[in-house]
């Protein structure tokens, strides 16, 4: 017999009365014990017991209200994950039901974008996990053609209230990121690989269109700064973005440390940039029309026909709403980098597709990790490689960086190094000298031409020296009249 859910049942772990709210719910965390329930047709089922939430501040708390797009919701539940094999900071999905009409979705925000995904039949011929790559495009029978951002394993580790399926705390499942234009965005979830997979489709949402009955927003006006201690050093860390963050290079002496519940655990030293980014950690501006603040900064490289060429990168948080982006900076020309959100520009062989834009195969680079230093949303580490490809088109370019597990794509606007140094109350930054760390090939052709030249003038001077009858009086290279 199964457990209606308008009425109490005593939790099978603790004996504690539980209430299931919502029909269409599959399992419950008990409130009292932290174990997961589920609802079966003979009753009530403990399936593990979760670990304590990480405190992720949201306005979309379990038992909340209120309408989008005119629709009356309520919060029923919510999951907390992290990816399996490298844990972090965990992210958060919020389980939202409909009461009027019965749907329900789950919502979650990344990078300061939001999404809304629900549950649509599993089309056929759905390729496996291992046969997904970054990049790859993806046809779904009845929903047209999403590029994979992201292939990896993810686990469950804390939630509470209602819940539409059976999550089992801490078991590894697979996963596969999708999105394509406009927005679309989907998860296709492999579970453990025993039972059949699921697919979660939706969009990109506006905030905005939610309307909580608190009348709180749906996301915070500006980004709450935290502290916390170098372990080696003891030095002051802020971190700007605490919600997001995984890993932090100390900025005083270099130790990289993992961020843990708010707690950075130590794990090895860094070698230090051999030179200081020109906007220092923690400088705040105004930079095209967001207030942004510096909190990362690292050097990569590559090398090409035996050359090496350096560029220096600074990661930017411009807020809950817009998240990370990016300036970078090589020989001196300033480039202003976003992220384009996954399936808005299609790989096609050399071509990049772009919002109606065709953009063409400059050059495709293996690029490595060589200096880093500060606060940054993934776990960075000295020599990660990926393979950049830069595509060039008439209103910028588009970067595409692929790495074993995921693909980003950007697009790299050039900006004028005054309107950096406006942007930050900062002086001009300095010209580049002639040669900036072997990164400059034209450079360098540049001093061996005029090496070759000097070598030839010299020979000529010796020649006229030694004969007697020159035209050239040694006087008219030493300043003489």
């Amino acid at each position: 017999m199964s457990t209606p859910f308008d009425r109490q049942a005593p939790c099978p772990n603790c004996s504690a009365p539980m209430t299931f709210r919502f029909a269409g719910a599959g399992a419950q965390v008990c409130k009292h014990c932290n174990f997961v329930v589920a609802r079966k047709d003979r009753g009530l089922v403990a399936v593990g017991r979760m670990a304590d939430l990480v405190d992720i501040p949201s306005p979309l708390v379990v038992g909340a209200t209120g309408r989008w797009a005119n629709d009356p919701f309520v919060v029923e539940g919510r999951v907390q994950m992290d990816r399996a094999g490298a844990p972090g900071a965990p992210w958060q999905e919020v389980f939202i039901a409909f009461p009027a009409s019965g749907r329900w979705c789950w919502v979650a925000s990344a990078q300061g974008r939001w999404y809304a995904l629900s549950e649509v039949p599993t089309p056929a011929g759905l390729l496996p996990l291992e046969a997904l790559r970054p990049g790859q495009m993806l046809s779904l029978a009845g929903h047209g053609t999403f590029t994979v951002a992201e292939v990896g394993r993810r686990r469950v580790i804390a939630g509470e209230g209602e819940l539409p399926d059976v999550p089992e705390p801490g078991a590894v499942t697979g996963f596969a990121d999708i999105g394509a234009e406009g927005g679309r965005f989907g998860t296709i979830d492999f579970g453990s690989g025993r039972e059949p997979p699921k697919l979660y489709l939706g969009s990109q949402i506006d905030p905005a269109s939610f309307r909580l009955d608190s009348g709180a927003p749906l996301e915070a006006a500006s980004a709450e700064v935290a502290a916390v201690s170098c372990p080696s050093c003891g030095g002051n860390l802020p971190l700007v973005a605490s919600a997001t963050a995984e890993r932090v290079v100390c900025r005083y002496c270099g130790m990289t440390s993992d961020l843990e519940r708010g707690v950075l655990r130590a794990l090895r030293p860094a070698p230090r940039p051999p030179i200081a980014p020109y906007v220092p950690l923690g400088a705040e501006g105004q930079l095209r029309g967001a207030r942004v603040i510096c909190i990362g900064f690292l050097v990569r490289g590559c090398t090409v026909d035996g050359e090496r060429f350096r560029w220096r990168e600074y990661l930017l948080y411009a807020g809950p709403s817009l998240g990370y982006v990016w300036l970078t900076e090589e020989d001196g020309a300033w480039s202003f980098v976003t992220t384009i959100p996954p399936g808005e520009a299609q790989v096609q062989g050399t071509v990049v597709l772009h919002r109606g834009t065709a953009y063409g195969l400059k050059q495709s680079v293996s690029a490595s990790m060589e200096h880093v230093v500060g606060e940054f949303y993934w776990k960075v580490e000295i020599g990660e490689t990926v393979r950049a490809a830069e595509y060039t088109g008439p209103a910028g370019k588009i970067s595409v960086e692929t790495a074993p597990t995921e693909v980003t794509v950007s697009f790299v606007a050039p900006i004028g190094r005054d309107e950096v140094a406006r942007a930050f109350n900062l002086p001009p930054p300095a010209a580049p000298p002639l040669l900036s760390g072997a990164s400059s090939s034209s450079a360098q052709t540049v001093v061996i031409v005029l090496l070759v030249l000097l070598f030839v003038l010299l020979s000529i001077l010796g020649d006229c020296d030694g004969g007697g009858g020159g035209y050239v009086s040694p006087g008219t290279f030493g300043g003489g009249k």
